[in-house]
């Protein structure tokens, strides 16, 4: 799947981000571009597990046998 995140997206998310929290974690040796990208892969992998399983509740009211081969179909 192409990533929705480009560098200079990245850059200029990181720029925006200025705004002081209480117990921030900040880290001095992180590679913004790469952290993000990981983030974006763990989403996008939460999200798909997501919407598979509410596809497989909806279909399943339509058909069980249809839903039942979905649900052991991974989600791409």
């Amino acid at each position: 799947m192409a990533s929705v995140l480009n560098e200079e997206l990245i850059k200029q998310v990181f720029f925006y981000s200025d705004e002081k929290r209480p117990n921030a974690l900040i880290a001095d040796d992180v590679d913004v571009v790469q952290f993000a990208q990981k983030i974006e892969q763990v989403v996008t992998e939460s999200v798909s597990s997501s919407e598979h399983r509410r596809c497989v509740k909806i279909v399943e009211a339509l058909n069980k046998d249809v839903a039942r081969a979905l649900a052991n179909t991974p989600p791409r």
